[in-house]
């Protein structure tokens, strides 16, 4: 809709809201005025009725005769048509002595009437009431008559309708002199209307400016009435207003931009556990969507946590600060810890008005306690197998079986081996050390990968086909070259065939395999070394690239493994930009596989052959 035109209409209903009660001033004031005229004049016309009848009645009684019959109805029809009024004789038993209109049947009994009742007690009465005889409304006035001991009651009667035709005759002239005053009366309320219709709108477009928070247009006092007294408030008001809501709004600023770059969740609370304010990292941690309205609605509808709903309670009822610890379940990401730490809010009077609650994300903290903790415990116990070996032969060499040439020659080669072992860990975490912390520089280049696999199956054929298992390959044409190290592409291959070996049973089949890909949007080479061996149970998938993670314990070390071959491969691909995956079934086999990035082949110009390849 045109503001214009918005405007304007807003406008005329405030004229229209000044109009309207003088239009119903006006027109209760007719329709109480009218009617009460009417009523008043119709009462002054009866008054004077009766006051003429009763003379008339009085001397209608002094001429007409005491007989009744015709000669009285004659005498009665004559001052009838004299005075323009009927005329009805009444005896006190109420019989109709004589009527001054002539009626074929005889009249019933008028001893019930209420004037005539009022005659015989009191000596005259009246009463206005509709005649079913003629069909009109009447006004009948009736007068005791009394001569030589005799009574009879003598009723004039006449039509009262010509008050109303009176009123009916001054309806144009009254209509025309209440449409001029209603008109007049309307045009005076429709200039002050007017009139206050635009002050008001001013100061209506004055104070819509100023809850918008636009600039307020200038407020001029037009007069010194009362609505000049409000205009002048409000250009003070605005005044002040627009001083304290800049104020608000730098520290509004301020306080967003501390809220939303805190690296904490800030969450605040009234007594009753209605959220007031949330910052986006406390949408976060509570996974609370950022389309979520969050403020009035109660804690519990975001954190149903039992732990994290009594830090709230703690703070209510006496702990002025608490700091806690909690383990919240988000769906789709496991667990996540939290350190809680609150206070009530208290105002200028030290009354409580609020509790905030301020949130740390200390899940990683947590995850590398556990990290640590394990990998200790795991360090331990892979240390303390062959040190306890090695220092159980080395007591017993040092004993009575140390003096016979074939035992000690079978325990120093259990020493050894076990020596070896020990020192394959020790690299090995050395090697894993470095690869997490930086240490081991990759000297990455252009390097093809058919020469690295050839090489790998050199190196383990022979162990694969003492084990009775079938070691093949499966290289695309075309591969392109990948930007890698030379070395450590070799350490990644010779780890997963090694372990495809171990965990494969006689009679099985090792295939490496390689073929072109994509990583996001640029081109890859996806190396893959599958297995028909002893498989993987879903559950463990996920931690095979922990340290010393090994499903089947007894069998690994049995064959020698340390338990930290796949962590290294974890980090050596990581560290050129690569993919990892695996992908096994139960007795059916695994199938490890690592996406490098390619690179665009050197010119012959620039080209250097990796060693090997």
């Amino acid at each position: 809709m045109d503001p214009a035109a918005a405007d304007r209409g807003r406008g005329m209903r405030i004229a229209w809201r000044f109009l309207l009660p003088a239009v119903a001033a006006v027109l209760g004031t007719l329709l109480v005025a009218v009617p009460w005229l009417v009523w008043t004049l119709d009462q002054e016309q009866i008054a004077a009725l009766v006051a003429r009848l009763d003379g008339e009645a009085r001397e209608a009684g002094a001429v007409l005769p005491w007989q009744s019959g015709p000669d009285l109805d004659r005498a009665a029809a004559v001052v009838s048509k004299r005075l323009g009024a009927r005329i009805t004789v009444i005896a006190p038993d109420g019989k109709v002595l004589g009527e001054s209109t002539p009626h074929e049947t005889s009249l019933e009994s008028h001893v019930n009437r209420p004037e005539v009742q009022d005659a015989l007690t009191s000596g005259g009465g009246n009463v206005v009431r509709w005649s079913d005889t003629i069909d009109r409304r009447l006004l009948y006035v009736a007068q005791l008559d009394e001569r030589d001991g005799e009574r009879r009651v003598i009723r004039i009667a006449v039509p009262i309708g010509s008050v109303s035709e009176h009123l009916l005759r001054l309806r144009a002239p009254m209509t025309m002199a209440l449409a001029a005053a209603i008109a007049l009366g309307l045009g005076v309320a429709w200039l002050v209307s007017s009139a206050m219709r635009r002050r008001v709108q001013r100061m209506v477009d004055f104070a819509a400016a100023l809850a918008a928070g636009a600039p307020a247009p200038q407020m001029a006092t037009e007069r010194t009435d009362e609505l000049g007294l409000l205009e002048a408030q409000l250009a003070e008001m605005a005044s002040t207003i627009q001083v304290a809501l800049a104020t608000m709004r730098v520290e509004r600023e301020r306080l967003e931009a501390i809220l939303s770059g805190m690296v904490e969740g800030v969450l605040v609370t009234d007594l009753d556990g209605r959220v007031v304010l949330l910052n986006a990292r406390a949408r976060e941690l509570l996974a609370v969507p950022a389309s979520v309205e969050a403020s009035g609605r109660p804690l519990i509808d975001f954190v149903r946590d039992p732990a994290f709903a009594e830090i709230p309670r703690l703070l209510r009822t006496g702990d002025g600060v608490v700091s806690r610890e909690v383990s919240l379940s988000m769906p789709g990401e496991g667990g996540r810890w939290l350190q809680v730490n609150g206070a009530r809010l208290r105002g200028a009077a030290g009354v409580p008005f609020g509790l905030v609650l301020v949130l740390h994300d200390v899940s990683e903290l947590r995850r590398l306690e556990t990290v640590r903790r394990d990998f200790i415990a795991n360090v331990s116990h892979e240390l303390r197998t062959p040190l306890t070996a090695i220092k159980g032969y080395a007591e017993m060499l040092l004993g009575p079986a140390g003096e016979k040439r074939d035992t000690a020659l079978r325990y120093l080669e259990i020493i050894d081996r076990h020596s070896e072992r020990l020192g394959r860990l020790i690299d090995d975490l050395f090697a894993l050390s470095d690869l997490e912390f930086g240490r081991a520089p990759l000297r990455r280049r252009a390097v093809a990968v058919s020469p690295a696999i050839v090489d790998v199956v050199q190196i383990l054929g022979e162990r694969a086909s003492q084990g009775g298992l079938t070691l093949s390959t499966e290289i695309s044409e075309g591969l392109p070259l990948v930007q890698a190290d030379p070395d450590r592409l070799r350490q990644v291959l010779i780890n997963l065939v090694d372990n495809a070996v171990k965990y494969t049973p006689e009679g099985g089949r090792v295939t490496i395999s390689a073929r072109p890909t994509k990583l996001g949007s640029g081109d890859a080479v996806e190396l893959a070394v599958a297995d028909t061996g002893i498989g993987i149970p879903s559950q463990d998938l996920p931690r095979l690239t922990e340290r010393f993670f090994r499903v089947d314990k007894t069998r690994s070390r049995d064959l020698g493994g340390t338990g930290l071959g796949l962590a290294i491969v974890k980090h050596i691909v990581q560290g050129h930009g690569g993919r990892l995956a695996i992908e096994s079934t139960l007795g059916r086999g695994t199938t490890v596989i690592v996406t490098l990035p390619a690179t665009a082949p050197p010119t012959p110009s620039t080209a250097t052959a990796a060693p090997g390849a």
